[in-house]
């Protein structure tokens, strides 16, 4: 997907050739416009809010007042820029933090009357699936190879092994970045001894359904989320050199040096990382955590950043089949 990118602006006119994607996240929510320009992708608006529907869940799983206005006041810029696209061209889903919350019906019957379309909420296979799709329509490299995918979001985390197109095991599991960090880091504290639960935690919860991966195996690991981003952006930094058509490559020990370096500066409010952008700094020791826990528990040594995920496979799967 060739990334041209510019500045929405809220009198755009659309036609038939744009389409949209809409993502609930349970960190943040985005909207993806493309146009089909002679069989390009072009992306004409990519706008993100950091609406963390996840960390206002209480013990009861129920979304908070605050967070759900926060919610609503997002989705009202994003019906700005919908309006004018043909609906048939538009997608819009909802992932972890709502399907366990238990007053979900409150926000999605608000969300609906703001949006064009109602807000699809998909269950955990169905985002594993559309997250596999997305990769593998953006992959360039090793197509016919069998790959392990993995995705960490605010709420959950999918795994998925596949091959071309086509996801042979996906599972969905309830372990995010977002209810990580309300769990194990309450305290604000980068201690080992807060890593060291977190990353149990999630390997406890992993290790039961790491049978069926082990046994179908895979020759290349690839990954997509906000916490593999900002791994991805610090390794930039260091690097020093950015080659957009390069891949990107996370290794073990590279997460092992990132849990030091967290350490080192004690406090989340403390992370100065060079290269880390400030709004990815609150989940990324909980999202690491995770991410530890997963290349600990399926032996993973590297994983490659994936240019696409979520939005992408629910693109593609709106845009005409030639050439895709």
């Amino acid at each position: 997907m060739t990334i041209q990118k510019k500045t929405p602006q809220l009198k755009e006119k659309y036609t038939n050739s744009h389409y949209a994607v809409v993502d609930l996240g349970s960190n943040s929510f985005h909207l993806l416009i493309i146009q089909l320009v002679n069989h390009q992708v072009k992306i004409v608006a990519k706008i993100k809010q950091k609406v963390r529907l996840a960390a206002g869940l209480n013990s009861n799983n129920e979304l908070s007042h605050d967070v759900i206005n926060r919610g609503i006041d997002c989705l009202t810029l994003f019906s700005q820029h919908l309006v004018n696209i043909p609906v048939s061209n538009i997608r819009i889903v909802a992932t972890a933090a709502l399907r366990i919350a238990i007053n979900r019906d409150e926000f999605l019957t608000m969300a609906n009357k703001i949006l064009p379309l109602k807000v699809k909420l998909l269950s955990g296979e169905q985002e594993a699936q559309k997250i596999y799709s997305g990769v593998a329509h953006t992959c360039q490299n090793n197509f016919e190879k069998k790959r392990l995918v993995i995705d960490i979001g605010g709420a959950s985390t999918e795994l998925i092994i596949g091959q071309g197109f086509n996801a042979k095991h996906a599972i969905s599991l309830n372990i995010g970045c977002v209810s990580f960090k309300e769990k194990f880091f309450t305290d604000n504290l980068l201690t080992n001894k807060n890593f060291t639960f977190a990353i149990t935690a999630a390997s406890k919860i992993i290790t039961p359904i790491s049978v069926n991966f082990l046994d179908l195996g895979w020759q290349s690991v690839v990954g997509r989320s906000g916490c593999m981003q900002a791994l991805a952006e610090i390794l930039h930094d260091r690097q020093q050199l950015i080659i957009p058509t390069s891949p990107t490559i996370i290794t073990s020990d590279f997460l092992q040096e990132i849990k030091q370096a967290l350490i080192h500066c004690k406090t989340i409010d403390n992370i100065t990382l060079s290269g880390l952008r400030a709004d990815r700094a609150p989940v990324l020791a909980s999202g690491l955590s995770i991410l530890i826990a997963v290349f600990n528990v399926f032996n993973i040594t590297e994983l490659t950043l994936s240019t696409g995920a979520l939005r992408e496979g629910l693109l593609y799967e709106m845009l005409p089949t030639q050439g895709y």
